[in-house]
């Protein structure tokens, strides 16, 4: 049968990209269920080189405020270099992996429309960080355990800082390890691995809150791997940065502007 003008999506027609990774890798045809900017490797799942790398990616970018002084009256915060660190070594590291096809890593629309629902995951955070201000007392502090102004926070925590380490946990390392996905395979209700370790990864950033904050940071890593397995699915889904993005901001918001809310109730 005659293909019908313009199709450029059949099953299982070769993909233009199959020249643009590193030797070994490889995408599925066009056209395959669940496998939008996923990638597949003819070798078996091997995540450690994965997690080694984007864990180095990650120290790097927490220890290169040692290297960078800045004012402490600067508007730009130590977290700025931090994830200005993080976003440019991880991109840099898609670029070379990919050999500049970076949509290959999510940076495109793939499936991805947006809808209204997902702005639900703001509930989360929102409900958790509105019950703990409740709790607390009437005098005690509620802007947080950051120490930035609003126009800052939202700045670089709630927008830079999603966009930073998304970009580290579902491009770069989702990227990696989803090369040992089955080519063809349809979506599963079940978390697939290369979902779990982006989240638990994403879970590990956060374990040197436990330093500033004690047993507090406890439930803020727990929630740390929830967001990271959400965003982790959406990617895998979609085949796209985006909604990952989307909700981690989400999460970000939650978690603070119910604290200024009831902040400002109270004066």
């Amino acid at each position: 049968m005659k293909a019908e003008p313009g199709n450029e999506h059949r099953p299982g027609r070769v993909s233009p990209f199959q020249g643009a990774l590193l030797p070994g890798w490889s995408l599925p045809p066009l056209g395959a269920a669940g496998n939008t900017g996923r990638m597949i490797s003819s070798h078996s799942f091997k995540p450690i080189p994965a997690l080694a790398l984007a864990t180095a990616v990650a120290l790097a970018a927490l220890y290169s405020t040692r290297l960078v002084d800045i004012s402490p009256s600067s508007f730009f915060p130590s977290s700025f270099i931090t994830h200005s660190v993080m976003l440019t070594v991880s991109v840099g590291l898609m670029w070379v992996l990919t050999k500049g096809r970076l949509d290959l890593c999510g940076f495109t629309r793939g499936t991805y429309r947006f809808r209204l629902p997902i702005l639900l995951w703001v509930l989360p955070t929102a409900i958790l960080s509105t019950l703990s201000a409740i709790a607390a007392p009437s005098g005690e502090a509620l802007e947080g355990p950051i120490n930035l102004t609003k126009p800052q926070m939202i700045l670089f925590v709630w927008v830079y800082a999603s966009v930073s380490e998304e970009s580290l946990a579902r491009g770069l390392l989702q990227t990696l390890l989803s090369k040992g996905a089955e080519a063809g395979a349809r979506p599963s209700r079940r978390l697939s691995m290369p979902v779990v370790l982006s989240g638990l990864f994403f879970g590990s950033m956060h374990v040197m809150l436990v330093k500033s904050m004690g047993p507090a940071a406890v439930p803020v890593i727990l929630l740390a791997v929830f967001l990271g397995l959400v965003a982790a699915r959406y990617r895998e889904r979609t085949g796209s940065l985006f909604p990952a993005v989307i909700v981690h901001t989400l999460f970000n918001i939650g978690g603070m502007f119910p604290l200024w809310v009831i902040a400002w109730l109270r004066t």
